[in-house]
């Protein structure tokens, strides 16, 4: 097998990916192919691929190069995991926004710090996969690049390449829904579909028994409303425990599931920027609020960078159950999903594809967030019918735009960049936000070749 990760030099993936495959025999003799247009990136994670393939034994052919043609050739699956611009791009798309009043904790997906990263991120994408359908066209795409619902539909549209956007997200919320209750999450089964970064748990079982007044309970006593928990305990079935760990409270989210009967996830930094008009009152001090995504980044990255170079260049033992256990993942989710199809298990997983009949009431061929079961046949998406009709709008709203989206990332069109941001819900004026769109594009032309 022959897996070829572009972006290699990301600390919060490749080490994490490798060291699962450096602790899995399945991957014995396989070449790995690494691109980073970072050389120092690239050197060090090279490094730590030959010392993971010598002391584990597991004799990798290793590739590595700046230029992706160098390693795609010959290629069973290639991910993606790219920064177009780095931190210094993310930082734009956040402050320059913020400069014009509007807030974003991430701003990563929706919001203009989503469009400028799409503007970046989706001709790359396109041009990555019009290189595999010359040098390895067999090969699955595995995006994990944020806007990760416009990426992967722009290269399933622009492109002959299979395209599955892997994102962590349903399972961040499935968990955080069974720490609120106090319930194993192997004790639970769960129904969740939507799009990247707003998915929704429309059902919650245990044991069958539906778990919603119980996770109406248990949200309740995270807000200091004991009552209803209290008298849950006191009950025959013993259901809702009390977590010893509790979650952190997520307002909106808690009020969305209370209004709209469904739970969205994956917490309210991600869903607040589908609804920035119920933002506002959730901020109690903005300066926090705004940019708290990168704000972690900063915080995170640095000791993971020297765990790396420690690893790489100054001959540290390699931990790798704890560093593949250390960012649990996307990556987890990908190495699993080629264990379930190779060894035909049937797991199921949530992946991010093109509607196929899988949720009735958003647009045909949009990308979609589904459960999907993976066995030696390949990928099998459940249909999951319609979605409650509260929760449509604001997802339909969001897919309607993204065609327009990849039009202005592929043409380079201002215009269309334009018409796309007054379609979102952060717009704040038709001059404030043709002058915004402007602003971020003229800040990034070094990353927007096509819009020179």
């Amino acid at each position: 097998m022959k897996i070829v990760i572009i972006g290699a030099g990301s600390v919060a993936f490749t080490p994490a990916i490798l060291s699962g495959l450096g602790t899995d025999p399945r991957y014995r003799g396989a070449t790995i192919g690494l691109v980073d247009i970072d050389e120092a990136a690239l050197g060090l994670i090279t490094s730590f691929a030959a010392r993971i393939s010598r002391e584990l034994q597991r004799d990798w052919h290793v590739e590595a190069s700046t230029r992706r043609r160098d390693v795609l050739g010959g290629a069973d699956v290639v991910t993606t995991s790219i920064g177009v611009g780095g931190l210094s791009a993310w930082r734009l798309d956040l402050d320059i926004p913020f400069k014009h009043g509007i807030v974003q904790p991430v701003g990563d997906t929706s919001g203009p710090g989503g469009l400028a990263r799409a503007l970046r991120h989706i001709p790359v994408h396109v041009e990555i996969a019009r290189d595999m359908e010359e040098l390895c066209p067999e090969a699955t795409l595995y995006n994990f690049s944020n806007p990760l619902t416009a990426n992967t539909q722009a290269v399933n549209r622009h492109s002959r390449i299979r395209c599955i956007g892997l994102c962590i997200g349903p399972d961040l919320t499935w968990d955080h829904l069974c720490r609120v209750i106090g319930v194993e999450r192997r004790e639970t089964s769960a129904a969740i579909g939507g799009i990247n970064h707003c998915h929704w748990v429309t059902e919650l079982r245990i044991h069958g028994e539906d778990a919603f007044p119980l996770l109406s309970a248990g949200l309740d006593e995270l807000e200091g409303k004991t009552a209803e928990a209290d008298k849950l305990r006191a009950g025959p079935a013993g259901f809702l425990r009390r977590p010893p760990d509790p979650p952190k409270a997520q307002p909106l989210c808690t009020q969305l599931f209370r209004h709209f009967g469904a739970y969205p996830g994956p917490g309210d930094n991600h869903v607040a920027e589908f609804f920035p008009h119920l933002m506002t009152p959730l901020i109690k001090k903005v300066e926090a609020y705004q940019g708290e995504a990168i704000r972690y980044v900063d915080e995170s990255y640095p000791a993971l960078w020297k765990k790396m170079v420690d690893i790489s260049q100054k001959g540290a033992p390699i931990d790798t159950e704890a560093f593949a256990k250390e960012l649990a993942w996307e990556h987890t989710q990908l190495l699993d999903i080629l264990v379930s199809g190779m060894d035909d298990l049937g797991q199921v997983f949530h992946v991010n594809i093109p509607n196929r009949g899988c949720i009735h009431n958003l647009p045909d061929g949009a990308v979609v967030e589904v459960p999907a079961r993976v066995d030696r046949a390949g990928l099998h998406p459940f249909a999951l019918g319609d979605l409650p009709a509260p929760i449509v709008p604001a997802l339909a709203h969001k897919l309607a735009s993204l065609d327009l989206i990849i039009e202005a990332a592929m043409e380079g069109s201002r215009k269309k960049a334009i018409q796309a941001y007054l379609n979102d819900p952060h717009a704040n004026g038709v001059e404030a936000a043709t002058r915004l769109v402007n602003e971020l594009i003229d800040s990034q032309l070094q990353y927007l070749p096509r819009f020179a």
